[in-house]
Formats: structure tokens, C-alpha cells, sequence
């Protein structure tokens, strides 16, 4: 395989990771009873890793991809409330976008669910 034939094929890869991560992230919550037994909605734990890998890891591979980080976090939360026709709506329905917003909003006002990320712990030792 030649490097440009590499090259094609990991940038495919990691686009493909950030696009697992999208989807994982609109997965539908669940719901769970509390202390009080009431059923409550509750984002999955797939979701959650998605959230975190998108809001706070993803930058470095869409950086690696050739699109600003930053720029690719804020159009992705742009769009999930965007509910116009378009290139995007065509594959992500309103109910997943939804979700997502849910999950999103769970993942910013629930810090006891977030978990470091791995290279976080790499840095220390």
C-alpha cells in the first residue's frame, strides 16, 4: 500500500470514529427508578462516553482530518438544533437529534458522570 493510499485510509478511519461518536451520542435515554421510585430519565452510558469523546477528545481527530476542532464541536451542537432541510437532517432524524440534546444537557449539568479521558492519566505518570 502506498503512503497516499494510507493516508486516504486512515483519514476514512478516524472519520469514521468521530461518525460512531455521533450516533452513539443520540442514542435514546433510559429510564431508571430513584430513591423516591419514580421512573427518571437518565442518558446511557454509551452516550455519555460519546458525549465526552466528542466535547472534549474528538478535536485532535478532526484536526487530523483537516477541520478546526473548535469550529466542528460548535456547528455539530448548531445543527442538532437546526431542524431546517438539509445535508444532515437527511441522516440524523429529529428524534435522534433530540436525544442528542438530551445527552448533551445531561452530560454539561451532571459532572459525577464524567470520567477523565485516558490521556489524561498518561500525562501524570
Amino acid at each position: 500500500m502506498d503512503e497516499q493510499a494510507q493516508t486516504i485510509a486512515c483519514t476514512q478511519l478516524l472519520a469514521n470514529v468521530v461518525t460512531l461518536a455521533v450516533l452513539d451520542a443520540c442514542l435514546k435515554p433510559v429510564k431508571r427508578k430513584d430513591s423516591l421510585r419514580h421512573k427518571v430519565f437518565v442518558s446511557q452510558d454509551q452516550a455519555m462516553d460519546a458525549m465526552m469523546f466528542l466535547m472534549d477528545g474528538a478535536k485532535n481527530y478532526v484536526e487530523m482530518i483537516g477541520m478546526e476542532g473548535e469550529r466542528f464541536k460548535k456547528q455539530l451542537i448548531k445543527a442538532m438544533y437546526d431542524d431546517t432541510d438539509n445535508y444532515f437532517t437527511k441522516h440524523i432524524t429529529a428524534e435522534q437529534r433530540r436525544n442528542f440534546r438530551f445527552n448533551l444537557y445531561f452530560w454539561q449539568n451532571n459532572p459525577a458522570r464524567r470520567r477523565f479521558l485516558p490521556e489524561d492519566d498518561d500525562e501524570t505518570s
